[in-house]
């Protein structure tokens, strides 16, 4: 490239409006933020005399482009442009912070290949927008640290009953910290069980591996999946809490732009926080530390929709950092990466699980759906000490439905419970009208109609929220009775024996673990490639909740399902995991092979299927899946690992294309989690 020309003579590069350039380095690239693909590339500005000090590399700036202000990112200067005639200069710098420097650019691209989306889009979900006073307050709380002498952090053990793998897996971690050189550091993911800790076991093994890994000078970034983990979490940080910042979607403004600005200068060492925080910028990264890694929580909703679970994995390939992954279920994602010799799994023997474990128990009597079996009073009044029985009391839990299909339905004209045409199991619906699907046998039907009287609408029969606690408070009236769910959800309660009616996903901690649980017909969460290891999380995260089997732990599980219930009396999601992979291998079907959905009018996913398909080679994509609503298609197409880079660049190439010719919109989603 060469500079723009002022006569034939000296050339010298001409700003609009007769401002003076810089002397070095007059032109920056800046990247725009915008969510138009084809505007997704580096545009030339130049830079003014009087600018020349500010406008470094990464920082936010405003420019006027296409007569209108608009904010964008300063990516580098340069002394040599390709646009003819004079340069419109940059209208100012934002901010003095180069928050789009290297290391944050560089995973940035990173996830937008791996996603197939733009530059800017990255770069939105991970940069915050800017608060002038958090940015003040983080410069001023920066300033300080680095004038105060480092806090001497004590040693965190591993709770004592730790399986051990994971004393091995910390001895690795240490050496590794000890010993630096090309080595990537260790990689595990670890199934947990309640142990000792019911509950929050995860905090104390966590806080082993960071302690290690902040003590020898290196960062943590540590990921939860919702708030209620967050503030367990942050309620145990001790003496890390002063080199620690949260970052979550709760956070007004000014405290989300304060502690990022604290974790990209290095200034904390403990980055924790929620899905937005997968993004962070994280100074020396030393561990990544993930939690529950299948929540629902972690997808994004947001283009490029990266899922923080891959985002983390990325970083870590990036950086060569250490990786532990906490669970009380294995994903067959993990587990893939497990079978592959890419992780290692941090498990316990077969007897070791079911003393750590609680004892589950099922029901003997043939009780009707809509009404709670007596093993659930005995099991209840054990817990509370109203029985001449010897048993563990506490608190009890209670999980009652939160969202999924309705288990067990009845018509709504003559009241028979429906059962599955095909194999005679409980059929479930997702609503009065449908669609209809069976946990058992995979039946999936968008009508069915009662076999007496022909109707075609049904009714719940399930136990909700309300419900069952009215019927608990008059069976125990003089014991507290605690409602988690909806807009109220509670964090945690005490040892003091009470009742916890939650729904899925709102159980609160209780201290030193729940006595005893009652685990109602929990909503299945629908058919699907994940239905069945989703119902099976949801129960093991309730089940970790109470203490194991040696303490006096138990649990009645209401489930008719088969192989969840299989998994709860062994707590051994690691072999569902194992045998669910191996199928998917046989088939062909994800994580063994990755997706990309097309969603927009049908003559136009047409149009793209075939661009996609001329761009990337024959064979390349495979059809999985196709459906229209309408005028609307909606088109799954899988490929092999080994083709990510070509599909990724022809989806990235075939977006700009459309978005510059001014065609409709055809949304591309990769790895959608809920394809199929």
């Amino acid at each position: 490239m060469q500079p723009a020309l002022l006569g034939d003579e000296e050339p010298q590069l001409r700003l609009r409006g007769g401002r003076t350039p810089a002397p070095a380095l007059p032109v920056a690239r800046v990247l725009l933020e915008t969510p138009v693909p084809h505007l997704a590339r580096p545009f030339d500005f130049g830079v003014t005399e009087s600018q020349d000090a500010e406008a470094v590399p990464g920082v936010r700036v405003r420019v006027r482009f296409s007569g209108r202000l608009v904010s964008g990112f300063l990516l580098e200067r340069t002394d040599s442009t390709d646009v003819t005639g004079p340069l419109a200069p940059l209208e100012r710098v934002v901010s003095p912070v180069a928050v789009a420097d290297a290391e944050v650019l560089s995973l940035a691209r990173a996830v937008a290949q791996r996603w197939a989306g733009t530059l800017p889009d990255v770069l939105r979900l991970a940069i915050p927008p800017r608060h002038a006073a958090g940015e003040a307050s983080a410069l001023a709380a920066i300033a300080r640290l680095e004038s105060e002498p480092p806090v001497a952090l004590d040693p965190v053990a591993p709770p004592a009953d730790a399986p051990a793998a994971l004393h091995a897996y910390l001895a690795a971690l240490q050496t590794w910290l000890e010993q630096p050189g090309d080595q990537d550091g260790p990689r595990a993911a670890a199934a947990l069980t309640p142990a000792s800790e019911p509950g929050t076991g995860w905090i104390t093994v966590g806080l082993a591996a960071v302690h290690r890994t902040i003590a020898a000078g290196r960062s943590v970034l540590w990921i939860v999946p919702d708030h209620r983990e967050l503030d367990a979490l942050e309620a145990r940080l001790g003496d890390l809490a002063s080199r620690t910042v949260r970052l979550s979607a709760d956070q007004g403004p000014q405290a989300r732009w304060s502690n990022w600005v604290r974790a990209h200068a290095g200034a904390a060492r403990l980055v924790i926080g929620t899905r937005a925080a997968a993004l962070a910028p994280l100074r020396e990264p030393g561990l990544v530390l993930l939690v529950e890694d299948g929540s629902d929580h972690y997808v994004e909703p947001r283009a490029p929709y990266p899922h923080a679970r891959e985002v983390c994995l990325l970083r870590v390939r990036e950086s060569g950092a250490a990786l532990l992954l906490l669970d009380h279920t294995r994903t067959v994602e993990v587990q893939d990466l497990v079978e592959s010799g890419w992780i290692g799994s941090i498990d316990r023997p077969r007897e070791e699980r079911r003393a750590t474990a609680p004892l589950v128990l099922l029901p003997h009597a043939d009780t009707p759906s809509e009404r709670m079996p007596p093993e659930a009073f005995d099991l209840i009044r054990g817990a509370l000490g109203r029985t001449k029985r010897e048993t563990a009391q506490g608190p009890v839990l209670v999980q009652v439905p939160r969202a999924g299909y309705l288990p067990v339905v009845a018509c709504a004209r003559c009241g028979d419970l429906l059962d599955c045409p095909r194999c005679e199991a409980r059929i479930a619906a997702a609503g009065a009208a449908g669609p209809f699907a069976c946990a058992h046998c995979g039946l999936r039907e968008e009508h069915l109609s009662c076999p007496r009287c022909r109707s075609t609408r049904v009714r719940a029969v399930v136990r909700g929220l309300e419900r069952t606690v009215e019927e608990l408070t008059r069976a125990f009236a003089a014991v507290p009775v605690i409602r988690s769910g909806g807009e109220h959800i509670v964090g945690s309660v005490d040892s003091a024996p009470a009742i916890v009616v939650a729904t899925t996903g709102a159980e609160p901690y209780a201290e030193g673990g729940y006595a005893a649980a009652l685990l109602l017909d929990s909503l299945w969460p629908g058919p699907g490639l994940d239905g069945v290891s989703r119902a099976i999380a949801r129960r093991l995260r309730a089940l970790a909740l109470v203490r194991g089997a040696s303490a006096g732990g138990r649990a009645l599980v209401l489930d008719t399902t088969d192989v969840v219930v299989r998994i709860l009396q062994t707590f051994d999601p690691v072999r569902h995991a194992h045998l669910e992979l191996r199928d998917r291998q046989t088939t062909g079907l994800p994580p063994t092979t990755r997706t990309v959905r097309l969603t927009g009018p049908r003559t136009e996913v047409r149009a793209v299927q075939a661009r996609l398909e001329a761009e990337t080679g024959e064979g390349v994509l495979t059809p999985l899946l196709s459906q229209d609503e309408g005028e609307e298609r909606t088109l799954l197409l899988s490929f092999a690992r080994g083709d990510s880079a070509p599909v990724s660049a022809a989806l990235t190439a075939t977006a700009a294309h459309r978005s510059a010719a001014s065609l409709p919109v055809v949304r591309h989603v990769v790895d959608p989690v809920d394809a199929l």
